[in-house]
């Protein structure tokens, strides 16, 4: 298995989870929408402070303390600990970055890389960048029309993205902090990985996992409602 599909598993990984969740939460106040939606598995919130309802929606724009207290939100929340930590094992089942090793000494570098990776990613792609850039971090959903432009949509937001004022520009922060937080990961990944293939690769990796995870902030809240025959009102 080669390392460039490993953000396809991970990919999956949340999607299956999301697939146990049975309850949700509402969460405006924290990113100032109207309508926001959290998941649950096994009690353990997934955080989904970034989501909208609906593409007309009014979210008031997010002062730069708002986007790094989403980015705090997001990432200091138990199911980023549970997913980092499935994400590790994988890493060690099929060897990625071998020059950690295996056993516990590997995993622990492994859980340690992709922990920090996820801090810097959620840091500067919901904090940093967006605050220097006026850029608005939250997904919007689309909600209607059919699966295939839907999907589109959701698959474009890593290249397109809103503007404070509610303009459509091109995601410079997405590029910025997938390209951020792959330079920082040189620091600790292992010696034969810190070449500039490898940094292609890991920035790769991160803008297809961005794009997988807005698929399933697009779609996740109708699968449910359809398996637990749940009815909006």
């Amino acid at each position: 298995m080669q390392k460039s599909q490993l953000w396809v598993f991970s990919a999956a990984l949340l999607c299956v989870s999301a697939c146990f969740a049975q309850s949700t939460a509402p969460d405006s106040a924290a990113s100032g929408a109207s309508k926001t939606q959290d998941q649950r598995v096994l009690g353990v919130n997934i955080p989904n402070y970034l989501t909208v309802d609906g593409l007309d929606t009014k979210a008031p724009p997010l002062r730069t303390s708002g986007k790094f207290a989403l980015a705090g939100k997001s990432f200091f929340n138990p199911y980023t600990f549970l997913e980092t930590s499935a994400q590790a094992g994988l890493e060690q089942a099929i060897n990625d970055h071998e020059g950690y090793g295996q056993g516990a000494e590997g995993y622990g570098k492994r859980y340690g890389a992709d922990i920090a990776n996820a801090f810097t990613g959620e840091m500067f792609g919901v904090g940093v960048y967006p605050s220097l850039l006026h850029t608005d971090p939250r997904y919007y959903r689309m909600m209607q029309g059919n699966v295939f432009r839907r999907g589109i949509y959701a698959i474009s937001r890593v290249f397109v993205t809103r503007t404070d004022s509610g303009r459509q520009v091109f995601n410079a922060s997405e590029m910025l902090a997938s390209a951020t937080t792959g330079g920082i990961a040189t620091a600790y990944y292992p010696d034969n990985e810190r070449n500039a293939g490898d940094f292609a690769s890991r920035m790769g990796i991160q803008i297809g996992f961005d794009a997988a995870f807005d698929v399933v902030k697009e779609f996740w809240p109708d699968v449910r409602d359809h398996l637990f025959n749940r009815h909006k009102h």
